[in-house]
Order: structure tokens, then C-alpha cells, then sequence
């Protein structure tokens, strides 16, 4: 059969072209197309079905001949079928639409084509890696479909089904729409899809958990192929976030965070794109909180995953390390779990320093802010006013202007307010100066009258003749306010105070820019010194639970105390002797994971001689020492007798410690005493 429809197909192209072809021939060539595919898609049904059936007795424990069985009913079909849809694609990609006349292809015939790689699809055993071909030559083949004859429509209402009621076929549509969407330009299809499944009832998905599993896994997998996408159709699926199920809302939030690695990250992202990033940020950060311990598990562990990926900007950081913190607290183990990762993720890819000691980082932050302070008073002071005084005048020149010339209008009796004239010139000029910037214009033009009559000739009552008694005094008020005349100086010319002023401009900009520099690093240090707080409570609560019965708390315990060692925190040693006595544990998992710890932390020191890296083993370790109890040491002594055991104490080490116990090398007497119980140790 395949060898009738490829020797027709290898036909149609020649009868496509012929353009004097007659009706009755095209028809002729349409029945037989119709034909050869009828069967031939039946043939393919048929033999998927029987393979379907030969999987199902491999199952039964009871069948004596299944090996042979599946031999031969599987073996021979799995190897034509992929040359089959070959065969089929290579029809599809013709131009059929000249045997129809030219006309859209009947959607019955495509029906009939796409039916076969659906039908394939259901098989589960197709999501095997030795299939890979096959599902492959099923997504080139519905691609063809798709772009040639309008099966869009058909498509978008077939996979959603089949995500409903097939889970495994999820990641094989996921592949396939990001081939389509990327290779053959059908971005459209990821909108449609995607917002068939949002127009999902929230009730009916609630109750089928089948198909909530294919949906989850497939707006999850298709975040991670094409997250561009699937950021231009989001808003259709955020009514699921409000949903009664768990698992739409994990694969949601799940895409958020691959669109927020993949996409909306880096300091280059438009205002629109950082507006979108922190919404989404705020939607992850209000599920760590959501009712189901799954989405709190799992909006965890995406962060983590942000934070990894430095993926989360820094005015974040405060806020979700706030939230990993009260998750200690959680009931769900798997929660807390999750919780002490993203904790320990925020301390390997915190962008403060190596070093995260609040005592160490509360003094440079005391100074820097005292700088800041100073920076700004002095900015204050020196800083010229953003309205000058000649502004000011013309802003005020109308009403002064109006209370000037009421004093040329017959006054009302009681209505004139007494002013006396003080006895010099400069005592009168600062007293109308104070009377306009109190706005008593009034009072201002009243006693500039007044200083008329009795200063004559004398500066700034000598000013230039004016044509009337009211321009007079209005020159003088300008004078005395904008400062140019002032008294005595009067002798100065106008522009000599836009000249300072001009060249306080140009050197302004530097003070501006060292301040904003000044508050930058204020920031960074209070931000660091936030962060330390957090780590400093998270401490607190996590030593606690090294003696919880969940195995993998204990353990994810112990690895945050040797995370946080490494980074100088000085509440981390109190934790790191709590962990001593679980090298007693019953569970061999946790006693590994005491060893290990005590192995990355102490037999891994940092130095660029042997001498010096021995040396810090023993500084290290005679820190443990000191203060501590009888049961501690013990503790100490069973994991140094494991690493002597296992040869990892190095003889420089051996040799320091005599050193210090015969006084050759400058030490306490603690340290020395120290000395002598580590050599006991070593000696057992």
C-alpha cells in the first residue's frame, strides 16, 4: 500500500501542473487520493491498536510467548511507521487544492491525514527516547497540516482533549508547538491553545485531576521552550491562580519564573518590562504564603532557582528573604525543606560581601550615613535657591504696584497704620526689606515715602529721577528686595552678582553627583546589613531543627550552618558545635552528612602553603575547643578518629600541634591546652 501512494504521490506533481488537465481526470486522480489514504490510514490505525494490545499483554504476568508476541506484532510496524509519515508529510506538502478545483481541500480528507498522528500519540510508549524519530515525523507532518490546510481550529480543539485525558502526551505537544511556533511561524497556535485552557471551568478542572496533570505539565514544559510566548498569552491564565487546584496554580507561577529567568532579567529592561517583572514578583512572593504546602514547597524551590540565576533584583531581595524566614515556622516538612535552600541559595549569591556579620557591617554603616548627613547639610547651605530675587520681584511686582498706588488715594480715617522712620539710612533700608518679605506691601511703599522726604540724596533714596513720586519709590522697593543696592555697597555694579553665581553653577554638579554616590553606598550598606539581620534570626530557628525526625531536615540543617560558616557569620560556630552530637545518629545519612560537613569546613582550609593551610585547620578547631563541655569533645574526638582513620589529616597538622605543645610555636595557653586534647584525639 505505501508503495501505491508513493508512486502516486511522485505522479501528482506533473498532473498538479498540467493546466489542460480535464474534469473528469481530476477526479479520477482525486477518488484514488482519497482512496490510497483511506486505506492506508486505516492500515495505521489498525497496527497502532494491535500494539497497543501486545502492551498490554506484556503486563500479564501469565503470558508464556509475550517476547514473541511483541516481536511480532510490534517489532516490523514501529520500523515502517516512520517512513510511512514521511511518505505522508511529502503528500501534504502538494499543492491538493487543484483537485478540488482549486477550492479549500475538504476538511474530512485532512481529518482523515491528522487522525493517523493523533492516533500514534495516544500510544505511551511514543514518549521513549528510541521513538524520537517518529514523534519528530508526526510534528513535521501536522506542521504541514497546519500551514497548508487551515487546521488550526481542528488542532487547538484536538490536543486540549488529548492533554485532558493523555498525560504523557504533554511534553511531546509541548516539544511540538515550539517547533511549530519557532520553525514554521505559527506563533498564533501558543495564544490559542493557551487560551483554550484558560477558559477552562475552574469547578471542572477541580474535579478531574487527569486533566489538570496534562495542562500543568504543558504550560510548564512550554515556559521552558518558548517563555517569550507564553509571557504574550499569560493573562489568560492568571484566573487559575484562584483556582481550587494546586497543580494549575504550581504550573502558572512555574512558567512566571521561567519568563522571569529567561526573559525579564538584566538592569536593561524597559519601564513596561519592569513593571511586568515586579508583578509577577509579587504574585510568586503571595503564593509563598498560598493555603496548599505543595505551592508553598514549590514557589520556594522557583525561587531558589531565580536567586540562582540572579534573576531577582536586589529591591527584592529584603522582602523574599523576609518570607523564606517565616516558612521556617511552616507545618510541612517539605516547606521548611524547601524554605533553608532558598535560604542557603540568598547567602551563595548575595551581592553584599564574603563577609555578612552584623557587628562588621553596623560601624562602616554608622559612618557612611554620618557622611551622608554632612553631605547633605552642607549641600543646604551652600546651595543656591532655585528662584532668584529678581524672579521673586516681578512675581510680586502687581501687588506692590497696587498698594503703591493706594497711597496716592484719599485715605479712609483710622485706615492709615503709623510707621516711624528709623534714624539711619541702613536701619530704614532693612526694615522695608522686612516689611515685603512679610508681604506688608503696604507699610513697604508707605515708609519708602516717608525715607524719601527725610534721606535726600542719600543711597538707595537717591536713585535715578523718575517721571512721577510712584515709579520713584517702586525703584527703590526693587532695589532694597533684590539686593542691588545695598547700602553702603551701593557703589557695586548690578551684574556683579551674576557673575558668582554663574561660576557656583558650574561646580555644582560634582557635589550633586559625589552625593548621589554617597547615597548609593548607603543603600548597599543598609541593605547588607538587613540581609545579615535575616540570616542572624533565620540561625536561630534552623539550629533547632537538627534534632527533628525528618532525615532530610536534619540534613539540609547541617548544609546551611557550613554555608553560612563560609561567610564569617559569628552565630554559625554555635551551630556548627550543635551539630557535633549527630555524629552519634543512628541514621547513617546524617552521620555522613555531620563528616562531610566537618570535612568542608575544617580539612579544606584556605592558604597558599601547606603550613598555612595547617594552621587554620588548627586555629579552627581550637576555636571548637574553647568553652566547651565534656560531651562536646567527645563528640569532636569520634570525628577526628574517623578522618585519622581514613588518612586525611595531614602530617603538617600533626606537626603544628607539638609545636604548640612544646612551646616552639607562639601560642595561648588555651591554645596550647587545646593542643594537647587534639593530639589525644589524633592518638586514639
Amino acid at each position: 500500500m505505501m508503495h501505491v501512494v508513493s508512486h502516486h504521490s511522485n505522479e501528482l506533481p506533473a498532473i498538479l501542473g498540467d493546466s489542460g488537465l480535464s474534469h473528469a481526470d481530476r477526479a479520477a486522480h482525486l477518488n484514488a487520493l482519497k482512496m490510497n489514504c483511506y486505506l492506508l490510514t486505516g492500515l495505521v490505525d489498525a497496527f497502532e491498536m494491535e500494539t497497543c494490545k501486545s502492551r498490554l499483554l506484556e503486563v500479564d504476568p501469565g503470558g508464556k510467548n509475550k517476547k514473541n508476541r511483541t516481536k511480532i506484532s510490534g517489532s516490523f510496524w514501529e520500523e515502517e511507521r516512520e517512513p510511512l509519515l514521511q511518505l505522508l508529510t511529502q503528500l501534504l506538502q502538494l499543492d491538493l487544492r487543484q483537485l478540488w478545483g482549486g477550492l479549500v481541500v475538504e476538511e474530512e480528507f485532512v481529518s482523515l491525514m491528522t487522525g493517523s498522528c493523533y492516533r500514534i500519540l495516544e500510544n505511551s510508549s511514543i514518549c521513549l527516547q528510541k521513538y524520537r524519530a517518529t514523534r519528530e515525523a508526526v510534528m513535521h507532518l501536522l506542521a504541514a497540516a497546519l500551514n497548508h490546510y487551515d487546521h488550526m481550529f481542528s488542532a487547538t480543539l484536538k490536543i486540549t482533549q488529548m492533554l485532558q485525558h493523555f498525560e504523557h502526551v504533554a511534553p511531546v505537544f509541548a516539544q511540538a508547538v515550539s517547533l511549530w511556533a519557532t520553525e514554521y511561524g505559527l506563533k498564533s497556535l501558543v495564544g490559542e491553545l493557551l487560551r483554550e485552557i484558560g477558559q477552562k471551568c475552574l469547578q471542572d478542572l477541580a474535579r478531574d485531576a487527569s486533566g489538570i496533570k496534562g495542562y500543568a505539565t504543558f504550560i510548564t514544559e512550554l515556559a521552558e521552550q518558548i517563555p517569550a510566548l507564553v509571557l504574550s498569552n499569560m493573562s489568560v491564565l492568571l484566573r487559575h491562580l484562584d483556582g481550587e487546584s494546586y497543580m494549575m496554580r504550581n504550573a502558572i507561577l512555574a512558567a512566571m519564573a521561567e519568563v522571569l529567568v529567561q526573559v525579564l532579567n538584566g538592569d536593561q529592561l524597559e519601564e513596561a518590562a519592569r513593571g511586568t517583572r515586579d508583578q509577577f514578583l509579587n504574585m510568586l512572593q503571595a503564593h509563598i504564603c498560598d493555603i496548599n504546602g505543595f505551592v508553598r514547597s514549590r514557589v520556594l524551590q522557583l525561587f531558589t532557582r531565580i536567586v540562582q540565576c540572579k534573576a531577582l533584583p536586589l529591591t527584592q531581595f529584603q522582602s523574599v528573604v523576609s518570607l523564606a524566614v517565616g516558612r521556617l515556622k511552616d507545618k510541612s516538612v517539605v516547606v521548611v525543606k524547601n524554605a533553608i535552600q532558598l535560604l542557603a541559595a540568598f547567602l551563595s549569591n548575595n551581592p553584599f560581601s564574603c563577609k555578612l556579620s552584623c557587628t562588621d557591617l553596623a560601624e562602616p554603616l554608622k559612618k557612611e550615613v554620618q557622611k551622608l548627613q554632612e553631605m547633605r547639610d552642607h549641600g543646604r547651605s551652600t546651595a543656591a535657591p532655585e528662584i532668584t530675587p529678581e524672579e521673586e520681584w516681578e512675581a510680586m511686582l502687581p501687588e506692590v504696584r497696587a498698594a503703591t498706588q493706594q497711597l496716592f488715594q484719599s485715605l479712609q480715617e483710622g485706615e492709615e497704620e503709623v510707621l516711624e522712620v528709623e534714624e539711619t539710612v541702613e536701619s530704614t533700608s532693612e526694615q522695608i526689606t522686612g516689611l515685603l518679605r512679610k508681604l506688608n506691601y503696604k507699610s513697604a511703599a508707605r515708609l519708602t515715602q516717608k525715607a524719601l522726604c527725610r534721606f535726600q540724596g542719600k543711597e538707595p533714596f537717591s536713585g535715578p529721577t523718575e517721571e512721577n513720586e510712584e515709579a520713584t519709590i517702586l525703584g527703590i522697593l526693587k532695589r532694597l528686595y533684590t539686593g542691588s543696592c545695598p547700602g553702603e555697597n551701593s557703589e557695586d555694579p548690578p551684574r556683579g552678582n551674576s557673575r558668582p553665581e554663574t561660576e557656583e553653577v558650574v561646580p555644582e554638579e560634582q557635589p550633586q553627583t559625589e552625593l548621589v554616590k554617597q547615597e548609593m553606598l548607603v543603600q548597599y550598606l543598609q541593605d547588607a546589613y538587613n540581609f545579615s539581620v535575616k540570616i542572624t534570626e533565620a540561625l536561630s530557628l534552623i539550629s533547632k531543627m537538627m534534632y527533628e525526625n525528618c532525615v532530610s531536615v536534619v540534613q539540609e540543617a547541617i548544609e546551611f550552618f557550613v554555608t553560612v560558616s563560609q561567610f564569617g557569620v559569628p552565630q554559625a560556630v554555635l551551630g556548627v558545635r550543635r551539630m557535633l552530637p549527630l555524629i552519634w545518629s543512628k541514621e547513617p545519612g546524617i552521620k555522613e552528612a555531620v563528616l562531610n560537613a566537618y570535612r568542608r569546613l575544617y580539612l579544606s582550609p584556605s592558604g597558599e602553603s601547606e603550613r598555612a593551610r595547617a594552621q587554620g585547620l588548627v586555629n579552627s578547631l581550637s576555636l571548637i575547643m574553647v568553652d566547651a563541655s565534656l560531651g562536646m569533645i567527645q563528640c569532636l574526638e569520634e570525628i577526628i578518629s574517623e578522618f585519622v582513620q581514613k588518612d586525611e589529616i595531614k602530617p603538617a597538622v600533626i606537626q603544628l600541634l607539638w609545636e604548640r605543645f612544646t612551646e616552639k610555636s607562639q601560642c595561648s595557653s588555651l591554645e596550647r591546652r587545646a593542643a594537647v586534647m587534639l593530639l589525644g584525639m589524633m592518638a586514639r
